[in-house]
């Protein structure tokens, strides 16, 4: 008798890379530690503020910092966290209106609206805030 796993659609999570997922759940572990495991779906602006987030700890490796000075971890794995807060919020419509998590049917999803080279979901006249940082 052979067994039977209808998951041809679903996503191949063995693929996502295992060292850089421990490395941004360090960073999750030690935000959840200091704040609370949920604090970030709370934060005013999110959208914005985890762009100037990511971005700060993007620049700061680009200029030779592997680690953030704060917590000694990896900078790239502190952007990673603040880009997935901003996808997340994106995917739940936390940024369009309130509703409650669909359940997952295991099939991708796909952008409401189409890209449009150049444009961003950054409102018109808005500025990073550099006095926050993750």
């Amino acid at each position: 008798m052979e067994g039977k796993k209808y998951d041809g659609d679903k996503a191949k999570l063995y693929l996502l890379p295992p060292k850089s997922i421990l490395e941004v759940g360090k960073v999750l572990t030690y935000g959840a530690d200091k704040y609370d495991a949920e604090n970030w779906r709370k934060v005013d602006d999110l959208q914005n503020r985890y762009t100037s987030a990511a971005l700060r700890h993007i620049f700061a490796h680009m200029d030779g910092e592997a680690d953030d000075e704060e917590t000694g971890l990896s900078h790239l794995a502190h952007a990673m966290c603040c880009l997935l807060f901003k996808l997340e919020d994106e995917l739940l419509g936390k940024g369009e209106e309130e509703r409650t998590r669909e359940a997952d049917t295991g099939k991708y999803t796909t952008r409401d609206k189409p890209f449009e080279l150049g444009k961003t979901d950054n409102k018109k006249g808005s500025m990073s805030d550099f006095e926050y940082y993750v």
